[in-house]
């Protein structure tokens, strides 16, 4: 079915001059836009999403945004009485975006891969995003320093910290585990000696 006879049946909607009928279109335009951007391949869980990938800021197109809100709305409260003029607006904006996205190439299986690693490994993960970030800012920081006889001795200076440091983490540590085997062994001690105790 093309996108004209698609367009077709949402204005059949408005010709019914009914709230039902205005609703079903402002669904329906909302479902074709749904529709377009899967054909073309563009990834997301939700529309946001997707009309990014395709080029569409959403805070960018306050007339898109409104639309899709009053969509929201009119699914959402059963009562809610569209106006033929809001009505017009929304579906202008729908009928835009749709264009848009139609007149778009569909997306290549190599661009889509490459969106979806974006979409779901770096958007989501933000955690590892950064720790990624730190990981390379370190090696970059570490290559400037090892390139100049400065930073040679700037790195010397944080090695031989490092070396004092891990020195005393090490003390730390076997007096640490000294005294809890002490602790350990006093305890075991004292509870056979209350057993005998009770034995007695």
């Amino acid at each position: 079915m093309s996108m004209k006879t698609k367009w077709n049946e949402i204005e059949a909607d408005l010709k019914e001059k009914t709230q039902s009928g205005y609703k079903m279109a402002l669904v329906d335009s909302d479902k074709l836009l749904r529709y377009t951007l899967k054909e073309k391949g563009y990834p997301g869980k939700d529309l946001k999403k997707q009309l990014f990938w395709a080029g569409i800021s959403i805070q960018n197109r306050p007339d898109l945004k409104n639309a899709i809100k009053k969509k929201d709305e009119v699914l959402n409260d059963f009562d809610y009485r569209l106006s033929t003029f809001e009505l017009e607006d929304f579906l202008n904006a729908y009928k835009k975006a749709v264009e848009w996205v139609e007149s778009g190439q569909k997306i290549s299986f190599r661009k889509k891969v490459g969106i979806y690693f974006e979409n779901y490994f770096f958007l989501k993960n933000t955690s590892l995003t950064k720790l990624v970030i730190v990981v390379l800012t370190l090696f970059l920081g570490i290559k400037l320093l090892s390139s100049t006889e400065t930073g040679n001795n700037v790195v010397n200076k944080v090695v031989e910290v490092d070396n004092l440091l891990f020195d005393w983490l090490k003390v730390l540590l076997l007096v640490g585990l000294g005294v809890g085997v002490v602790v350990f062994i006093s305890f075991i001690y004292l509870d056979k000696k209350k057993k005998v105790k009770i034995k007695e």
